[in-house]
């Protein structure tokens, strides 16, 4: 059932109200003001709900006159159509009435059903316009809704035949991440300031409208001098709209040249435009032309054979060989995609990934390669070749599925595989996208046994931290970051750090994209662990690939590394605590991810510290028997070559220790009893320091030893300053 409109009747006469009342009251609902003063009350409390207003114009306190004006003045009120009533019905009245702003004007006595048809009459014409207005105009900004602007601008061309004209459409970049961060309200105030200067700017020059939430179009006559000065203007006045200054747009234009194209069509194209130059810092704006349309149509051409090249076994697995640096032995593959289209030959995967990324058809891509990597791992374990590993990519799209666990697993157990024998590879960007998803899928597949690369390590998404929260197996270095490093020299360079957070963390490191003799030598110096790239062997064919096996039988790649050998190649974690179930408890925590080693008093541990040089961080009581654990914080601080090596110092709770630990150059205390997961985070957290360090004091052109070289506890400069390593160490980076 529809509701009733409501109608106000302004008359201080108690008797004409009444009668207003009882002509109204069959067909509306009535509210009732003595004066113009308490009907802005009554207005204030409905609103635009209020469909009509009878209006004597002679009251007490404040008369009709009045009243209009104040409401008319109003946004919230002016649209309301008004009957003005009065007892003199002569011309000047009238016409006073009607420039105030009233719609219409009657006289009294009252005639019921005159009044009856003027009011249907003047609501009926009043919503006419409101639907009409919602058709043409945006609500939010009141430029031309989308359709009416593709109306509008193809009357105008149509009237111009000779002008010519540009149609300029913008959008802004990340405007969804605006609503999230600031709030809806936020981003509406932003685009109707948007909206506004789109049509101060563009009054009397040409006609603008609002296509779809961030989006907007212009049509305005044709120029040949656009510069970025005019855009980088309008991106400032976009930016003072809001407290933000971030606020990205780009702009693409449309010169219409053929105006058999249709307005929806240009405006497209227009928008393609724009998104060619999306994420590329001082570009403000792009014209379209049959670059970006043969563009257009190629990345459809691709978007429309997916499925039957993926149908039809055009995508091909090739491996590309990793190896051992330490003496060059095959160890694993990784497993890219290829596509051999029968009319385009071989594309090359940067053409089609980004595509199939952004519609999702990269997920049934992944699966693909996965079940023809393992269907490969088993053929080899079949045919009798050792069992190496591949790596194979997992797509940020991939990581969203709540499946992805389950079909990992039900294809390795189709292909009676270990989990450990697929590797699977995470970009480092898809960790800033939604952190808490990454690392919660990250963790099951780790747990159920598969082993996790970080890829594209260095690419500079990401902070250090990032590996303290992130549950990895592997490091690959990004190539781009792998060749900049090559013209530093290697006391500058940040790879040698990385290199020992990865040990400090017990990771692999592999170095992707090696192409030349001295990037290998300066990886094989720094300690990196594998190496892929073009310099020993592009991807190849499965096939191809087998021939390597061959030739590499014999040559050691079929005996495994024994334990014993593989637990000698790890960092080690000393354990100096008088309590010998704690040394058990951090032993069981840690074995296989260190070389757990334990001492029980201060003369074992200060002559284990000097024998062992691969000491990845000491867990250190303060009560330890003999000279305290503070003897051992007093030698480290005075010997420079220790100054590298993390110190979790353990008691008691006790703030005075602890204090007292920190003083003495500690990097991080923890009270006992302890979570062994607290105990791990912490041992990071200290390497990440280190690493941070050394970045930090490469990047200002000096190597680390250099520096601890010059810290000298007595040196004039800082004798007077806290002397302990992890200030001395701050001292520098700052």
């Amino acid at each position: 059932m529809f509701s009733r409109k409501k109608i106000l009747v302004v008359e201080d006469n108690a008797l004409n109200r009444s009668l207003l009342c009882q002509i109204l009251s069959a067909d509306y609902d009535v509210e009732e003001a003595e004066n113009g003063q308490e009907a802005l009350g009554v207005l204030r409390q409905f609103g635009e709900g209020i469909s009509l207003i009878l209006l004597d114009i002679i009251m007490p306190v404040m008369d009709g006159y009045t009243f209009l004006s104040i409401m008319k003045a109003d946004p919230s009120y002016s649209s309301i159509p008004v009957i003005v009533t009065t007892q003199n019905d002569a011309e000047s009245d009238e016409v006073a009435a009607l420039s105030h702003g009233a719609t219409d004007f009657v006289a009294k006595p009252y005639k019921p059903q005159i009044i009856l048809h003027r009011v249907a009459g003047i609501i009926r014409l009043r919503e006419t316009a409101a639907m009409i207005n919602m058709i043409q105009y945006d609500r939010l900004t009141g430029l031309y809704s989308k359709q009416y602007f593709y109306q509008q601008a193809g009357e105008v061309l149509l009237r111009n035949p000779d002008q010519q004209y540009d149609i300029i459409c913008s959008d802004i970049e990340n405007f969804k991440l605006i609503n999230d961060v600031f709030g809806v309200k936020a981003g509406d105030r932003l685009l109707r300031g948007i909206g506004n200067a789109y049509a101060e700017r563009l009054k009397g020059i040409g006609i603008c409208g609002r296509l779809n939430s961030d989006q907007f179009a212009c049509l305005l006559k044709h120029r040949d001098d656009y510069t970025d000065d005019m855009f980088i203007e309008a991106s400032i006045l976009t930016n003072g709209l809001l407290d933000i200054h971030n606020i990205v747009m780009k702009w693409g234009i449309y010169n219409v040249e053929d105006r058999s194209v249709s307005i929806e069509q240009i405006c497209d194209r227009a928008l393609l435009a724009a998104r060619s130059i999306k994420g590329q810092y001082g570009k403000y704006f792009a014209i379209y032309d049959d670059t970006l349309r043969n563009q257009l149509l190629r990345e459809q051409a691709i978007t429309d054979s997916m499925e039957s090249a993926l149908s039809q076994n055009q995508f091909l697995v090739y491996l590309q060989p990793k190896y051992r640096i330490k003496d060059e032995v095959l160890v694993g593959a990784e497993a890219l995609v290829r596509w051999n289209h029968p009319v385009w030959g071989f594309l090359s995967p940067a053409e089609f990934i980004p595509l199939f990324e952004k519609n999702g058809f990269i997920t049934r891509l992944d699966r693909f390669v996965w079940e023809k990597a393992c269907a490969v791992l088993h053929d080899w374990d079949e045919r009798g070749y050792y069992p190496m590993s591949v790596s194979v990519n997992v797509s940020r799209a991939d990581i969203y599925n709540e499946d992805l666990a389950d079909t990992l697993v039900k294809i390795i157990e189709k292909y009676d595989l270990d989990p450990s024998r697929l590797h699977l590879e995470i970009t480092e960007s898809a960790y800033t996208e939604n952190p808490k998803q990454i690392i919660d899928t990250v963790t099951t597949l780790r747990e159920l046994g598969f082993v996790i690369e970080m890829d594209d390590f260095g690419s500079g998404y990401s902070s250090l931290n990032m590996l303290n929260d992130m549950p990895i197996d592997i490091l690959k270095l990004d190539m781009k970051f792998i060749r900049s490093e090559m013209a530093k020299p290697k006391s500058q360079g940040i790879l040698q750090f990385i290199i020992n957070l990865a040990s400090w963390m017990n990771l692999s490191v592999v170095a992707e994209g090696v192409e030349t003799k001295a990037q290998l030598l300066r990886l094989t110096e720094i300690g990196c662990d594998y190496v892929q790239g073009y310099y020993f062997a592009k991807p190849m064919p499965c096939q191809e690939f087998e021939g390597l096996l061959d030739e590499y039988r014999g040559a050691g790649i079929e005996e495994p590394s024994t334990d014993t050998e593989i637990r000698n190649e790890l960092p080690v974690l000393l354990v100096a605590d008088g309590d010998e179930d704690y040394r058990n408890m951090v032993h069981q925590a840690f074995e296989g991810r260190y070389r757990v080693a334990g001492t029980g008093d201060c003369t074992d541990t200060l002559a284990f510290i000097a024998k062992h040089k691969d000491i990845a961080a000491v867990i250190l009581s303060l009560t330890l028997p003999g000279p305290d654990g503070f003897k051992v914080l007093k030698t480290i601080q005075k010997d420079r070559n220790l100054w590298n090596l993390p110190i979790i110092t353990t008691s008691g709770p006790d703030p005075e220790l602890e204090y007292m630990a920190l003083e003495l150059g500690a990097d991080d205390f923890i009270a006992k009893p302890h979570l062994m997961q607290s105990l791990s985070k912490r041992i990071q957290k200290s390497a990440l320091f280190y690493a941070s360090a050394g970045v930090a004091l490469a990047r200002q052109g000096e190597a680390p030893a250099e520096a601890m070289k010059r810290l000298d506890p007595e040196h004039q400069e800082i004798k007077n300053t806290n002397q302990d390593k992890y200030c001395l160490w701050r001292k520098e980076i700052l």
